[in-house]
């Protein structure tokens, strides 16, 4: 059975997509009401790309920023994928509501979330086991810090609690991390990191997206498609089988 597989920042929907530049003139939608255009974008990249399982960074829970509306409910009804959930990370009343999340076409039979080392936001471990032909796959998504001391840390906790889970696993998100031999003590309990430049979106130079697989799977191809900026990250997108 393969499986294809998104790994997305989605920026809150904030849409900064062709410079640095706009994140002057669009930053104004961290805190006030805008429209989600690039939210719909999105489910138009997840749609067109027959996505399977989608692990979000970035995502808006509903809030005033986004007229109340949740970009993981309104993904949901526009690709199909109806099984969710939603790892809260930073909420601030009513004017923020934002965190990771899962959305997949296979039923999601449990969910644990792990909270991190806090550097400036909270930071947890979202954890979904997923049901497959005739076993489970833990579908595991993470933000880490922007601050490297505080990245070591989470990358040791993530360490510790993955060495728990039993069976094939994938872990993916934005690591924040452009030297990639932090990433050694994972590849040291058997995961491995799959990626290519997705950020920023105009012109890719570094792969903050990762998506880790454990020995069980293999992975077939991996991309960043140029056509589908909808944040300043580029989705990655994988195909991945059962070894």
């Amino acid at each position: 059975m393969s499986l294809r597989i998104a790994v997305i920042n989605l920026q809150s929907g904030i849409g900064v997509t062709k410079g640095y530049s706009q994140y002057l003139t669009r930053g104004w939608r961290y805190l006030l009401p805008h429209h989600g255009l690039p939210i719909e974008e999105a489910a138009t990249f997840l749609t067109f790309e027959h996505v399977d399982i989608a692990l979000l960074t970035e995502v808006e829970g509903g809030s005033k920023r986004s007229r109340y509306l949740s970009h993981l409910a309104i993904l949901s009804e526009r690709t199909g994928l109806l099984h969710t959930k939603f790892f809260s990370t930073r909420s601030h009343g009513e004017v923020i509501n934002e965190g990771n999340a899962i959305l997949s076409r296979l039923p999601i039979l449990s969910t644990t979330t792990h909270p991190l080392t806090k550097s400036t936001n909270p930071r947890v471990l979202g954890i979904s086991v997923v049901q497959l032909e005739n076993s489970t796959l833990s579908v595991c998504v993470v933000h880490l810090a922007l601050r490297a001391r505080a990245r070591l840390a989470q990358l040791q906790e993530l360490v510790e609690l993955l060495t728990k889970l039993d069976g094939p696993i994938i872990l993916a998100g934005d690591f924040n991390e452009r030297d990639h031999t932090a990433f050694d003590v994972l590849k040291a309990i058997g995961l491995t990191p799959m990626s290519v430049p997705t950020f920023p979106s105009w012109k890719p130079r570094h792969a903050l997206q990762v998506l880790f697989v454990s020995t069980h799977l293999r992975v077939i191809s991996i991309s960043a498609p140029p056509h589908s900026p909808f944040s300043d990250h580029l989705p990655l997108l994988l195909e991945v089988e059962a070894v």
